[in-house]
């Protein structure tokens, strides 16, 4: 195995993450969304180690094609950009009841780094 991934290997991963599995039919779906392990990522990319810094740039190329690839550690989820757009966002009212805005001097008082 490699000790270093290539930019052009990130590349053909992210590619074939895409347009091959995304689009391979298995377990009753035609198409879509699916998890890799970190041992499959790692055999993908062809390389002993996953570094945060490859996997950044693997997220950040498969992202340009059209897929998002969630580092959970263990686990790699991959869906498509287009999904995760039409997700669901909380109203404002919902999201100011859990995460108010501060009062004025709070702020001011929080952007001293004296």
């Amino acid at each position: 195995m490699m000790a270093t991934v290539t930019d052009a290997k990130i590349r053909e991963v992210a590619v074939k993450l895409w347009t091959d599995i995304y689009e391979e039919e298995f377990r009753g779906k035609d198409r879509g969304r699916f998890c890799l392990t970190r041992e499959q990522m790692r055999q993908a990319l062809d390389t002993d180690r996953l570094h945060a810094s490859t996997i950044q740039k693997l997220q950040d190329e498969a992202l340009s094609l059209g897929l998002v690839i969630i580092d959970l550690d263990d686990l790699f989820p991959c869906v498509e950009v287009r999904i995760v757009r039409r997700y669901r966002r909380p109203p404002q009212e919902v999201f100011r009841r859990h995460f108010p805005e501060p009062e004025a001097n709070e702020a001011e008082e929080g952007d001293d780094d004296e």
